[in-house]
């Protein structure tokens, strides 16, 4: 086989297009790895982001919870009762004092009841 020079014009036609290839391949390739990587910043701010909205949407919801848990034992059914029956006293008490105190006045002023 004879190589002219019409192959050689053919081999250097291939060998360029082949380089030519190469630095478009790599030209798109370092532009798609550019944008991999600020596809990946803009990610990992975003999920920085929601990861603390998450944390503080937590805090909140268990603070929320430990709230209605100190209410629900406050307006339980045992504390009631015993609040009504310590507040029953507490009038009950009051009306003795108010009773006693009616009658010391009355004593005060000159009526004093008979002793039998």
């Amino acid at each position: 086989m004879e190589l002219t020079t019409s192959h050689g014009i053919q081999l250097v036609i291939l060998l360029a297009g082949v380089a030519g290839g190469y630095a478009v391949v790599k030209s798109n390739l370092s532009r798609v790895m550019s944008d991999l990587a600020a596809f990946h910043k803009a990610h990992d701010a975003y999920k920085s982001k929601f990861d603390e909205r998450l944390d503080s949407a937590e805090s909140e919801r268990s603070v929320i919870t430990a709230r209605v848990n100190t209410l629900a034992s406050i307006n339980s059914v045992e504390n009631l009762a015993d609040l009504n029956s310590r507040l029953a006293r507490l009038e009950m008490g009051q009306e003795i004092l108010f009773k006693d105190m009616d009658r010391q006045k009355s004593l005060h002023n000159g009526k004093h009841p008979r002793q039998e």
